[in-house]
């Protein structure tokens, strides 16, 4: 079955785009796969789809870093749009090609998911940075001051285990929420700090283009939770 599976990916990576391409997640996070950054398209009108795990805000959350990203959208004098509620979170590793993913490497990524059992833990957010990235294009996110032992523990053994199956995918990982994307210089300033407990992660599908998320799964973490910094 892996070997078969091994096989539907590597003619599904066959149709990836070239390297001249801008991260997924955020540019210059470098979690996880790459898509496009000028063409929407590939072989036949197929669209880029990304698959990915994630830790989803929760709804107070999601809220709260909605009503900053505007503040911030409108004091750096940017235009560009924000994510959106429904799909701010933070990206921990994944794949992407041209055309929707064989059902063998949904299945493989579904495995690797349930195969993962760290303990809940809390993280927090407290400044922005620009990421920049290809065409000049940039990207707005929110990230950490501090370490995320926990967060970079869940995001490791997610990795390892798509390292293992033979699945694409990059060690390189800077948590972060992206809020939009500008070609307009962002600054790095401290915010609010915005803290919440992570007891689940998901695994979405992200078609370009869509402006939607596809929650294909969702696993809880182990009860108890570590604490971020002080």
């Amino acid at each position: 079955m892996v070997a078969n599976v091994h096989l539907l990916f590597y003619f599904w990576k066959m149709r990836r785009s070239s390297p001249d391409q801008f991260d997924l997640f955020g540019e210059g996070g470098n979690t996880g796969p790459t898509k496009p950054s000028s063409l929407a398209e590939g072989p036949s009108g197929a669209a880029w789809n990304g698959y990915f795990f994630a830790v989803v805000l929760p709804p107070d959350i999601t809220q709260s870093v909605d009503v900053l990203g505007r503040q911030l959208r409108r004091s750096m004098g940017l235009r560009g749009k924000l994510i959106g509620p429904d799909r701010y979170h933070v990206s921990l590793c994944g794949i992407g090609a041209f055309g929707e993913a064989p059902s063998g490497i949904v299945d493989l990524l579904k495995r690797i998911g349930a195969s993962v059992h760290e303990p809940g833990f809390d993280i927090f957010f407290d400044q922005t940075a620009a990421f920049s990235g290809s065409y000049g294009k940039r990207s707005l996110v929110l990230t950490a001051s501090d370490t995320l032992p926990a967060l970079i523990a869940l995001q490791t053994r997610l990795h390892d285990a798509m390292q293992a199956a033979n699945l694409p995918v990059d060690a390189r990982f800077t948590p972060h929420i992206t809020l939009l994307y500008d070609r307009r210089p962002a600054s790095q300033i401290e915010i609010p700090r915005l803290s919440f407990t992570v007891r689940d992660f998901v695994l979405i599908r992200s078609v370009h283009g869509t402006g939607h998320h596809d929650h294909l799964a969702r696993w809880p973490l182990r009860g108890g939770r570590l604490s971020a910094p002080a």
